[in-house]
């Protein structure tokens, strides 16, 4: 068990397609909780093998400290606001992500949610905004289950202080009631929910199906033949627990690459958008950019060509709106919404613009003939002429 917040890449680049971060529970650790039970391995470094353009991560913290919660309440809300602080230090937020947590590991997964959809602070809100599923392996979302943890693993500890965790407090009643409703006013967020049917030690299934189960619109629970602590324990490739998280992350990164993480359609950047309808000259004298005007309009144009003769032939015209939904996001998140919409200086915006929007994606792209960091350029100067996307504040 850590004794400081650990965060570690298992695999995977800035630029890969997706987000995975693991989230152990009550006296967890970042990698033994995620250990095979047959074979001890590390399975999360699995998924880096059957689906590597993702980036997977495993999350420590003192896991201790769930016992303290009765004590001082705030110390769930200082750990969540810790914990975004980490992820969006790492880049987390500007891809699809997914949360997989086990037990108590979901009720802190929950908080990180509902902080960061409250918070003022953009990347905060960026992780709420970017996930895509929340995976609760046996996870207490009632209060009386939760209470049935803590006997089991901290058996010393005082009816007063688990009377405290339960439904009469309300606390666990009310973080569920939240996250319920974020999901179900989230479309694009899907909640999977695995459920323990074995006795643990022999003596009780700790956490039922009814617990369980967040009550989120559409969520089915899924049954499994283990008890609490090998819930997150699958024993190969073929345990129903490895195989649905599997196919279940496939399906986003399909739909992130088919539609585009802005759930544009497939033909959307063909047509000018009417949210912003002045030229491209308008757009960058408005923005102070003027001098950038020969160029841009000669970049773009060239793509616009491109993008049109390409447009006869499916496969290349989907490769051009992925690219296009891409360099759009990493512009909304990294350039628009946190400096940009906060009259940041240029210096600072154009430094941003090559770091975080250019670098990366041309850095996952360049093994493609005739890709270059113009190319990414050329593509923003298309968002811009086509009113996708904006350089001055609303």
């Amino acid at each position: 068990m850590p004794e400081e917040l650990v965060f570690q890449r298992v695999c995977g680049q800035d630029h890969s397609d997706a987000d995975i971060v693991f989230i152990h529970g009550l006296t967890g650790d970042p990698k033994g909780t995620w250990q095979s039970e047959e074979s001890g391995d590390f399975w999360p470094e699995w998924l880096c093998e059957t689906i590597p353009n993702t980036a997977v991560h495993s999350l420590g913290y003192p896991a201790s400290l769930f016992g303290k919660w009765a004590n001082k309440e705030m110390n769930l809300f200082e750990r969540a606001a810790n914990v975004l602080e980490a992820l969006v230090s790492r880049g987390i937020g500007e891809r699809p992500l997914v949360f997989v947590c086990h037990s108590l590991g979901g009720i802190l997964a929950k908080q990180i949610i509902r902080t960061a959809a409250d918070s003022e602070d953009e990347e905060w809100k960026r992780i709420a905004l970017s996930l895509r599923m929340v995976v609760f392996m046996a996870t207490p979302h009632k209060g009386s289950s939760l209470a049935s943890v803590l006997d089991t693993f901290i058996p010393y500890f005082s009816s007063k202080h688990v009377k405290l965790l339960s439904d009469s407090s309300g606390i666990l009643t009310d973080l569920n009631l939240y996250y319920r409703n974020f999901a179900n006013a989230n479309n694009e967020l899907k909640t999977v929910v695995f459920v323990e049917t074995f006795k643990t030690k022999n003596a009780a299934i700790v956490v039922p199906k009814d617990s369980a189960d967040p009550g989120v619109q559409g969520t089915q629970p899924i049954p499994v033949d283990k008890d609490h602590v090998n819930i997150s324990k699958p024993k190969d490739k073929e345990d129903v627990v490895y195989v649905s998280l599997e196919r279940r992350i496939r399906k986003i990164l399909s739909k992130a690459v088919g539609t585009g993480s802005m759930g544009l359609s497939a033909d959307a950047y063909g047509e000018q958008s009417e949210d912003d309808r002045r030229d491209l000259l308008q757009k960058l004298m408005d923005a102070g950019r003027q001098h950038e005007y020969s160029n841009a309009n000669r970049y773009q144009n060239k793509f616009a060509r491109n993008y049109a003769k390409l447009g006869l032939y499916t496969e290349e015209r989907e490769r051009n709106d992925s690219l296009l939904s891409e360099v759009e996001q990493h512009f909304l998140t990294n350039i628009y919404l946190p400096l940009i919409c906060k009259r940041a200086s240029d210096d600072k915006i154009q430094d941003a613009l090559q770091e975080k929007v250019i670098n990366p994606i041309w850095s996952r792209h360049q093994h493609v003939r005739d890709f270059s960091h113009k190319t990414v350029l050329a593509a923003l100067y298309f968002l811009t002429e086509q009113c996708y996307i904006r350089w001055d504040p609303e």
